[in-house]
């Protein structure tokens, strides 16, 4: 018999490993799923600013009736480390100007009542200058560097700004600062804009406009009625409300379908 020069016991021996690697997959990735599902952001019931952003007035209105979230296990692992940075970021500004000198200072996770039906939180405020940041791809970032920012994170920050001239701060700038989630600080971009308290009203109108829809069509008892409100495509597989694989003809109180 040829020899090989393999042991009996080391081919048994790799496939047990093999097993106890799939179930420490497994298990970490059901904790992930698990913590990420049951975090203050993803258990928010108000709508925020990032929201009101989206071209689509069909996931306004499914997030303005309270419709209970249909994909669920969306990969969250981009925005967990999009709010790891978060944090870091938050601990780094507030530590610099504990121990450096700084003639302004910086204001972070500022909790914003910008409307009665609208909360958020900006990340940096310093001397009339709203600041969000944004943690992206390669992809996003080369497109954004090319483009300028997406028009729903232009809105978002002008809600940002609407908020701390309702607490009674100055608002002169909004800015984005993009930061890559692989690659370097020097990828950084940043766009910038005067704050524009008309762009923040007409998003707040326009909410109102889908929320008045929603109850003079009696939504509730009228669930096929979101198939007529407008969609638009906005990354509809990450949308809470799209149903993922689903067989559905049109919008219903079961989820959206996409465009």
């Amino acid at each position: 018999m040829h020899n090989t020069g393999a042991h009996p016991g080391c081919e048994t021996q790799h496939q047990q490993m093999d097993v106890l690697a799939g179930q420490l997959r497994n298990e970490l990735t059901e904790i992930i799923h698990w913590s990420n599902d049951n975090s203050p952001r993803s258990l928010q019931k108000a709508i925020g600013p990032s929201e009101l952003g989206t071209p689509c007035d069909r996931r306004i209105a499914y997030k303005l009736a309270g419709n209970r979230v249909i994909n669920n296990r969306r990969d969250p692992w981009p925005a967990i480390v999009g709010t790891a940075i978060h944090g870091w970021l938050e601990r780094a500004v507030n530590e610099y100007q504990e121990q450096v000198l700084v003639p302004v200072p910086y204001v972070t996770e500022q909790e914003l009542y910008i409307d009665p039906l609208v909360l958020g939180h900006t990340d940096v405020y310093r001397d009339g200058v709203v600041v969000d940041y944004k943690t992206c791809g390669p992809d996003v970032l080369k497109k954004v560097t090319r483009h300028g920012a997406p028009v729903g994170y232009k809105i978002q920050t002008q809600l940002y700004g609407k908020g701390h001239v309702d607490a009674g701060r100055k608002v002169t700038h909004v800015a984005l600062i993009f930061l890559p989630r692989s690659g370097w600080l020097s990828d950084m971009f940043v766009w910038t804009d005067v704050y524009r308290p008309d762009i923040a009203q007409a998003s707040l109108d326009r909410m109102y406009s889908i929320g008045r829809g929603l109850i003079a069509a009696d939504i509730e008892n009228n669930p096929h009625v979101y198939d007529k409100i407008p969609a638009a495509e906005d990354h509809c597989g990450y949308c809470p409300f799209f149903l993922r694989g689903g067989s559905l003809t049109g919008a219903s109180n079961e989820g959206c379908p996409g465009v």
